[in-house]
């Protein structure tokens, strides 16, 4: 009986030491990438880099980071990660004002691995929203209205387009791309709203929404539905409206918003 103890409790300590030092390397390989990444950026300022060559790169450390971080369930720096992946939504080159914005976020990065190391909380919330809004949208001069608005839909042309027509409203984005995804990133986020194509893998957009309706942590955020026609809508919460892609979609969006006690 004895030996059974002294065995279970060697064996405790062996996984203890192991966990600190997978924990360890990951701290480290974080540091390395961020630590890489900001060269990089600043070696493309000072033109020592092909822009091309600097863009592979940082987009490469990114994907690395975001693993590393959802590996270690590193949860602060997991979702800077998926936000800094989404800002290049649809850049296709480099310039001056995006590699600033790449050190404003390897900057945010540091402060979420020290948050990790010091076993300190950080509101993921109120960081996301001092974060650099979607790159690689020419759009019209605009107000912003400060409001953060995630949308849940899968990637392609119709994505893109009701990605443009919310940012030419005004509101700052972020995209993700499946319905599990928001799921884990949305109680973490905070998004001021949230609009989900009723059409997606996995858990539908109306699964979601009534997901999000029913959990402590997230019913008080105002969710939209996306969809083209009126079918398949009986299981839709009563509370969340329904918006239509068309021409008038901004307005249709507006008057929602406002619906939904947004604006």
């Amino acid at each position: 009986m004895l030996i059974l103890i002294i065995l279970e409790s060697f064996g405790a300590m062996m996984e203890h030491d192991i966990l600190n030092e997978l924990r360890t390397e990951a701290i480290d390989s974080v540091e390395d990438r961020l630590r890489s990444m900001q060269e990089t950026a600043h070696d493309f300022l000072n033109g020592s880099i092909q822009p091309s060559d600097a863009f592979a790169a940082i987009r490469l450390e990114a994907h690395s980071l975001k693993s590393v971080a959802a590996s270690f369930e590193m949860k602060a720096l997991k979702v800077i990660c998926h936000r800094f992946e989404d800002y290049f939504f649809t850049v296709k080159e480099l310039n001056v004002n995006i590699c600033k914005d790449v050190l404003f976020f390897g900057d945010r990065m540091a402060e979420c691995l020290e948050g990790f190391v010091k076993g300190q909380e950080i509101d993921v919330s109120a960081l996301m929203r001092k974060l650099p809004n979607k790159a690689g949208f020419e759009v019209a001069e605009i107000t912003g209205v400060e409001i953060e608005v995630m949308l849940v839909m899968a990637p392609g042309t119709a994505t893109k387009i009701v990605t443009r027509e919310l940012l030419e409203c005004g509101y700052r984005m972020v995209n993700v791309a499946t319905t599990m995804d928001a799921f884990q990133l949305i109680p973490l986020m905070q998004p001021d709203a949230v609009v989900i194509s009723r059409t997606m893998p996995e858990l539908s957009g109306i699964d979601l929404a009534c997901a999000l309706q029913a959990m402590p942590a997230t019913k008080h955020i105002p969710v939209a539905l996306l969809a083209t026609d009126r079918s398949s809508l009986a299981d839709l919460p009563a509370s969340v409206p329904v918006l239509r892609k068309g021409a008038n979609f901004a307005d249709d969006v507006a008057d929602v918003f406002m619906q939904l006690g947004i604006l």
